[in-house]
């Protein structure tokens, strides 16, 4: 998964894009926090298919990681962290 920002006025906006590399996930779960265990600020969505997700209204100068987990029926797959980890917004 990649990660890009894009400044916003006070705020800035995170695109994060992945490949889909599998055909029988239900969707996608995408965590960020503002520490790399995940325990900071934490804030989970939930997508279906699609392979980017736009998240705004994240202050500026503060460094946020990422992760997205596909989801089945038949289980999860591991976690994988969003390139760069984390995303330093300016």
């Amino acid at each position: 998964m990649v990660a890009e920002r894009l400044a916003v006025g006070p705020y800035d906006m995170v695109t994060l894009t992945w490949k889909d590399n599998s055909d029988n996930e239900s969707g996608y779960r995408i965590q960020g926090a503002t520490n790399a265990t995940f325990t900071n600020n934490l804030v989970t969505s939930i997508v279906d298919t699609n392979t980017t997700i736009f998240l705004t209204i994240i202050p500026r100068f503060t460094p946020y990681y990422f992760r997205i987990q596909a989801f089945s029926s038949a289980g999860e797959s591991a976690w994988v962290n969003a390139q760069p980890f984390p995303i330093v917004t300016q």
